[in-house]
């Protein structure tokens, strides 16, 4: 009586597993390789265009205080970002003029 509980927890247990496996594999069909064509009529894009308005007004002062609070840093790095390039175009102009008698003036 014992071994047919066990066999029975095994068997529920595996059947569990197959059907976990059969139902991701058929999710991972061919849908990302459909094209969807999707028109919306203009009263729905006005909806849509008024829904990301409210959420983009409601947002904002949120955004705001994150890019002032973020502020000097985001400078910084911008700062040191095109200082770093304007370095690199300069090493790759000087490459570029050949050496006069074998000397340079640095």
């Amino acid at each position: 009586m014992q071994q047919i509980a066990v066999l029975l927890l095994l068997m529920d247990k595996h059947l569990i597993f197959f059907f976990s496996i059969a139902i991701c594999l058929s999710a991972c069909g061919n849908g990302g390789d459909k094209e969807v064509n999707l028109r919306l009529t203009s009263k729905e894009r006005r909806e849509i265009d008024t829904l990301v308005a409210r959420e983009v007004r409601m947002m904002r002062p949120l955004m705001d205080s994150i890019c002032t609070a973020n502020f000097n840093e985001l400078v910084a790095a911008a700062t040191d970002s095109i200082v770093q390039r304007r370095l690199e175009e300069e090493l790759r102009l000087r490459a570029r003029i050949p050496l006069e008698n074998g000397r340079s003036d640095d």
